[in-house]
């Protein structure tokens, strides 16, 4: 099993960062953290996960199984969201698609002109009524206030999901726990997805099972990566996985990888969706 420190990067393809990064913050309350070799990497100041965004121009759209969501704290406030998003869609070039209420989530989604999904959700109501705990319903350490946000009607408050998908529930959650260590979440007994998580962060993949053959991978630009201690680690990690790959159905992991700031290799897992194993260099 690999032993990861944590769940530290979602990686995000997107045709124009111009076009996309003034959206990210303005909608959904994303800050720049750093700039470097065509990409730029943002977070949500109430979430220590990084989202690398990397420039493809005519990078394809994404399908919505590949998408980003942020938590609000009221069903209201997602309500407010789409009203805000309806009078900027013109000028930010948005698609969206009306609020909706499934199991536990009241959403709204939009697309940016990048191509992707993003979802502006609540677990309020569904919380109450299913029990949920605190860290499911509120994932964030203290609330922000409006004056960080003002004048949309809601507040972002933590960056809390990205999305990805597989062929197979069982086997995608077998991988998850017995390959990358990770912590599967089921919080409906009764219907799927998975919640996918490290043990010791907030934040989470929800796992899709999309059986068809139009199912598309998480490409390298849209993969997730996960933190190891050291570049020993990560060395350790490759060993481990390329002596263990053919019992657990994924192809040989990538080369490692050595930067003035990180060792690193690339995998996949056995749906075709891309990994990353990462250490900062010693």
């Amino acid at each position: 099993m690999i032993k990861s420190v944590g769940l530290v990067n979602g990686h995000y393809e997107c045709r124009s960062l111009e076009q996309t990064v003034p959206i990210l913050q303005e909608l959904l309350a994303l800050e720049i953290v750093s700039r470097g070799n065509g990409d730029v990497t943002m977070k949500h100041p109430n979430t220590d996960w990084l989202l690398a965004l990397h420039e493809a121009p005519g990078a394809p759209d994404k399908p919505h199984y590949h998408h980003y969501g942020v938590r609000v704290a009221t069903d209201q406030e997602v309500d407010n969201a789409y009203e805000y998003l309806q009078k900027r869609k013109n000028d930010l070039g948005l698609k969206i698609i009306p609020p909706e209420t499934r199991r536990i989530a009241h959403s709204v989604h939009f697309v940016e002109p990048g191509g992707n999904y993003w979802e502006i959700e609540s677990y309020e109501g569904g919380a109450k009524k299913h029990g949920l705990s605190r860290e499911i319903a509120s994932p964030w350490r203290s609330a922000l206030l409006d004056s960080r946000f003002p004048e949309r009607g809601y507040v972002p408050q933590c960056l809390s999901h990205g999305t990805t998908a597989c062929f197979n529930l069982e086997r995608a959650r077998s991988f998850y726990r017995s390959v990358l260590g990770l912590e599967v979440m089921h919080p409906f007994p009764d219907a799927d997805p998975y919640y996918i998580k490290h043990p010791s962060r907030p934040w989470y993949i929800v796992c899709l099972e999309i059986p068809g053959k139009s199912r598309i991978p998480s490409g390298v630009r849209e993969r997730f990566t996960l933190a190891v201690e050291s570049s020993a680690s990560v060395v350790e990690a490759h060993r481990w996985l390329s002596e263990n790959c053919a019992n657990h159905g994924i192809p040989e992991p990538g080369p490692i990888g050595e930067a003035s700031d990180r060792t690193s290799f690339l995998f996949t897992d056995p749906d075709g969706n891309y990994w990353e194993i990462i250490a900062p260099a010693n």
